[in-house]
């Protein structure tokens, strides 16, 4: 039982561990240890419904998909086997570990091109918390990071604009 003001910690499972790849460890380790670094980010991740897929860059057999299901959050090896309809993260292995041990920021990584995200329009705003989630956050540059959120926000707000402007053309 928790008590007042205090956020049970969702579980962070790795389905088939014994053969997972290492793209898999990586972000096992870094969910676990994002979920117990404060109560906000735990709360952050029982608030996550949804599926998203991390691929890597090096090796297209590499995939791992992240069903966030409140109490728990559940990693399995994909493959190819991942082309269903959620949202994709793929990047090399480098820059998946400067995200995981918070050397950058996932958005900045976004922006910069570094990471690739392919997503529906509806699935925007779950992928952005996904994202947010994700970033390891010490409060030090919140009002410049906040600046830059809202200027991508703005550029994918436009760019979403003429895409759907250009389909009813």
């Amino acid at each position: 039982m928790v008590g007042p003001g205090v956020t049970e910690r969702p579980r962070v499972e790795l389905i088939d561990a014994e053969s997972a790849s290492g793209l898999a460890d990586l972000l096992h380790q870094f969910l676990e240890q994002t979920v117990e670094a404060s109560e906000a980010k735990a709360q952050a991740a029982r608030a996550l419904k949804g599926e998203v897929v991390v691929r890597a860059a090096e090796d297209e057999e590499i995939a791992v998909r992240i069903a966030f299901q409140g109490d728990r959050i559940e990693l399995r090896d994909v493959g190819k086997a991942a082309t269903g309809s959620a949202p994709s993260i793929q990047g090399d292995f480098l820059s998946v570990a400067h995200v995981t041990s918070g050397q950058a920021s996932p958005l900045a990584l976004v922006a910069s091109r570094q990471l690739r995200v392919s997503f529906g329009i509806a699935q925007l705003p779950f992928l952005f918390r996904v994202l947010g989630f994700m970033r390891v956050d010490d409060g030090a540059e919140r009002p410049r990071r906040l600046r830059a959120i809202a200027l991508v926000l703005v550029l994918v707000l436009v760019l979403v604009l003429v895409l759907v402007a250009s389909l009813f053309k």
